[in-house]
């Protein structure tokens, strides 16, 4: 059974986002850049107890984009010691001050939320959309497919590009 999920952001809240992200020095890490050795201090990838030390990643390195956070909300990976974490939740919800706690404890928390980068380049022409979606195709034989949408009334065929697909 392929199951599929559709998530929509306004234009409008992403670009803030997008803002955000680039105007940060320091990026957030996802998952996959502890084994990526550009992003580690003199360009190769440290160990400690067989496994990469994290916190030799340089995080000027790391590129601005938003992480889309289990399919709740879409958050920038910005550094910025001034300011909350920004972020915003799907489909216009306005999260209750119960749900911001538990989101951020599901952050912290040990067992991992489902985290997918999107970089910030990929939402090239946001500017002219009327609405982001983004949406998870999951096959249990071929894995999960996640794309980018920016719907443009004025445009037929909407732009999508893939932002994962694992073989």
């Amino acid at each position: 059974m392929i199951n599929t999920i559709t998530i929509e952001f306004e234009p409008s809240d992403v670009q803030q986002l997008l803002q955000h992200t680039n105007a940060a020095t320091e990026h957030l890490p996802c998952m996959g850049d502890q084994f990526v050795a550009k992003y580690y201090k003199g360009g190769k990838i440290v160990t400690k107890n067989d496994w990469p030390d994290i916190s030799c990643i340089d995080l000027a390195k790391i590129p601005p984009a938003l992480f889309l956070v289990n399919d709740s909300f879409l958050m920038s990976n910005g550094i910025n010691p001034q300011e909350a974490v920004a972020c915003i939740y799907k489909n216009g919800h306005v999260p209750s001050e119960q749900q911001s706690e538990s989101d951020a404890f599901a952050l912290g928390s040990e067992e991992l939320p489902t985290v997918t980068r999107i970089l910030a380049r990929d939402f090239d022409g946001i500017w002219s959309a009327n609405k982001v979606r983004i949406t998870f195709v999951y096959d249990p034989r071929k894995g999960p497919l996640v794309s980018l949408e920016l719907v443009n009334d004025l445009c037929q065929m909407p732009d999508i590009k893939i932002i994962n697909q694992r073989p």
